[in-house]
């Protein structure tokens, strides 16, 4: 520890005696320096704080610092962040305040003796720290770290700024926030929190009207939403759906072909011709067709193809009709398909299949079949779907500044044709996202206690009697969604103890390693993950080749129907002191950056693939083509970003599935079994050689 202690204060030393370095990269390194010193306090990788201001709580927990020294600590961080964003100028008398701050964090850590040349350089009177009370207002977004609870108030301390108390939070009110009731059971010490449009009363005390759980771990809209069933929405719907087989099944190829039919009558000058798409859909799907059992049966076959005409002439219909009738306010001259949202103030990331350029209205499509039964002679959108849509509008509000009031969100179920307009319930939206917050404790106990018996425990929810929340009894909870349930743990209660313990392990770390690639790992230097798309700096993307930006468009191929892409002139000027971490085939994401706030979370992004990166230009396929060209206008600049995606995790989910149907009467071929597994999984996660 002396050795290390002496180490510390040489650095430290050093970057205070060199006025020859920029005072940037001084920021940097100081920022790299605590972010070393907080994880030789957290050796135990499981805790998973990725968040800077999350450790600083954790550590000075740990070690008993003082309020005052924590609200040091912050100010050095909120400080750092402003400089390396550029959202302020760094100065002499700041840097020397930090250099102090840090220089007295060392000595509580090490308990050695600062050096007599090291303490003489620093400022007898501190430049003004940041302190910023509650203010009597409404807030709209605040990140706080979670410390404690009692029977009234959640106590928290602000991660944006500095609070000399934690700030009392109240929970459980009737009409504003008691939906979540059930997350603020879950909460944990030191875990991340958004707060929500929140009041701030005279006494200070903060009343959020949404309390979303470490909101750096983004959920998926469309996996949320199908968690609420007929029978109910328990978070363990989320598990079951990760064991259940996606079958290739006549209603998932309709819903694929369906969208290539609007695709068609969006971007279509003239009016399309049936057989004509159902060519193209024969060669965009021809795999998935021809290993689908369904269509073996040739009456299920005729009824398919049926089904498809029946499909195409309503999406027609919709387009060419229903588009242009008074109240709907729809230009199919005027549209976006396939725009991606990132929303880190919610948790959740999506993508819709139609919205206008302006976000004045969106559509989701759906090809199967509405609510027909809950009101006789009625055709009604069905729960899931009705809370796709609802989240949909959240997101536009909090990532975009839409107000969801003003949004016009329509469900367009090609079945029937019906184009039906959601109504904004921002109480269900709660409810929804207090799911959300269940489903993100279960994946974090599970990753943080590591244990195949607290996993098998967590998967016992997926039982009949658990999610039939609604207490159903009629013939479809009987002979369908009951066998459905059941037959999954039926599954897993066949295997031998042997294979139970290997599969529980395996769901375990793949859970785990799911959890690192979205929130981070904090065994790394810098930011890992998904979340270091909004938690890096602009300073730690660049120093890592991890963006380029300041991009504008010279060649603009994104209308082409077959691989739309884009080649952008790479005008950085950081590109030649920084190698870019990016090469051929990798996934981004592309967005617009015109200034230093745009980022993922706050503006429509793209999604593609690199086909060419020289140090002059970059080309891009795009996965969606966008036949509006007003949706990546010419004069604007571009910054792409590493894309992370849940695909492979999908497939090594699939193979737990694979391991918990393969029952071997003898542990010698389960073990061969499972070795071959294991090694495909290894084969996954690494990553690949260049």
């Amino acid at each position: 520890m002396k050795e290390e202690a002496r180490e510390y204060y040489h650095f430290l030393l050093t970057v205070c005696q060199d006025e020859n370095i920029p005072l940037v990269t001084v920021y940097r390194q100081l920022r790299e320096f605590l972010e070393r010193l907080c994880r030789t306090q957290m050796p135990d990788g499981s805790l998973q704080m990725t968040d800077l201001s999350a450790r600083v709580s954790f550590v000075a927990s740990k070690v008993g610092l003082s309020v005052v020294e924590q609200n040091r600590l912050h100010t050095f961080r909120l400080t750092s962040n402003a400089v390396l964003n550029r959202q302020s100028e760094p100065s002499r008398e700041n840097l020397l305040r930090d250099i102090k701050t840090l220089t007295f964090f060392v000595k509580r850590l090490t308990g050695e003796d600062i050096p007599a040349e090291l303490y003489h350089q620093l400022p007898r009177a501190d430049a003004t720290y940041i302190v910023a009370p509650p203010a009597k207002e409404r807030i709209r977004r605040m990140r706080v770290c979670f410390q404690y609870a009692d029977d009234t108030f959640l106590y928290v301390l602000p991660v944006d700024t500095v609070a000399d108390e934690p700030l009392r939070v109240r929970y459980n009110v009737s009409q504003v926030n008691e939906e979540f009731a059930e997350t603020c059971k879950l909460l944990w010490r030191h875990a991340q929190v958004n707060l929500l449009d929140v009041a701030v009363d005279e006494a200070g005390i903060l009343t959020p009207s949404f309390i979303i759980l470490e909101p750096d771990y983004l959920l998926d809209i469309s996996s949320l939403a199908e968690c609420f069933k007929d029978y109910g929405h328990h978070p363990a719907n989320y598990l079951l759906a990760r064991l259940q087989s996606p079958d290739n099944t006549r209603p998932l190829l309709l819903g694929n072909i369906a969208n290539l039919f609007l695709d068609e009558w969006i971007y279509a000058k003239e009016e399309p011709d049936y057989l004509t798409c159902m060519k193209k859909a024969f060669r965009t799907y021809s795999i998935d067709l021809a290993a689908c059992a369904d269509l073996l049966d040739k009456e299920k076959e005729k009824e398919f193809f049926a089904d498809c005409k029946r499909h195409f002439d309503h999406i027609r219909q919709t387009v060419t009709e229903t588009f242009r009738a008074p109240g709907y306010e729809l230009d199919k001259t005027d549209a976006v398909l396939e725009p991606t949202y990132i929303c880190e103030a919610l948790g959740l990331q999506g993508r819709l299949d139609y919205m206008q350029r302006d976000m004045s209205s969106f559509i989701e499509m759906k090809s199967g079949k509405a609510d027909e039964y809950s009101i006789r002679g009625k055709v009604e959108p069905k729960e899931n779907n009705k809370v796709q849509m609802l989240l949909y509008q959240a997101v536009l509000e909090y990532s975009m500044g839409m107000d969801h009031r003003k949004v016009k969100a329509y469900l367009l179920y090609t079945r029937y044709p019906l184009l039906y307009p959601a109504r904004p319930s921002w109480a269900m939206v709660r409810r929804v996202m207090d799911v959300r917050n269940r489903i993100v404790a279960n994946e974090y106990g599970m990753q943080l206690r590591n244990s195949p018996h607290y996993t098998a425990e967590r998967l016992k929810d997926i039982h009949p009697d658990t999610l039939n929340e609604r207490h159903l009894n009629n013939t479809l909870w009987k002979r369908y969604l009951y066998p459905a349930i059941d037959a999954v743990m039926q599954r897993l209660r066949a295997l031998t103890p042997l294979e139970q313990c290997y599969f529980y392990t395996l769901y375990n770390f793949i859970t785990k390693e799911l959890y690192t690639s979205k929130s981070g790992d904090i065994d790394y230097e810098g930011r890992t993950g998904a979340a270091a798309l909004w938690l890096s700096t602009l300073e730690e993307k660049c120093e890592a080749g991890e963006i380029l930006y300041d991009l504008t468009i010279t060649e603009n191929h994104a209308a082409d129907l077959h691989k739309a892409y884009l080649v952008l002139a790479r005008a950085n000027q950081r590109s030649a002191q920084t190698l870019p971490n990016f090469r051929e085939g990798d996934s981004i994401v592309l967005y617009q950056r015109n200034n230093d706030t745009d980022n993922v979370t706050n503006k429509m992004v793209f999604k593609g693939n690199i086909e060419r990166i020289t140090d002059r230009d970059i080309r891009i396929r795009l996965r969606a083509s966008q036949q509006n060209i007003s949706v990546l206008p010419p004069d604007s600049h571009y910054a792409i970003e590493h894309d992370y995606m849940d695909t492979s995790f999908r497939s090594m989910y699939l193979l737990t599935r694979i391991a918990g149907t393969c029952c071997y009467p003898s542990d010698s071929r389960s073990l061969t079994f499972l070795s071959i597994l294991a090694l495909q999984l290894l084969r996954m996660i690494s990553p690949v050689s260049p």
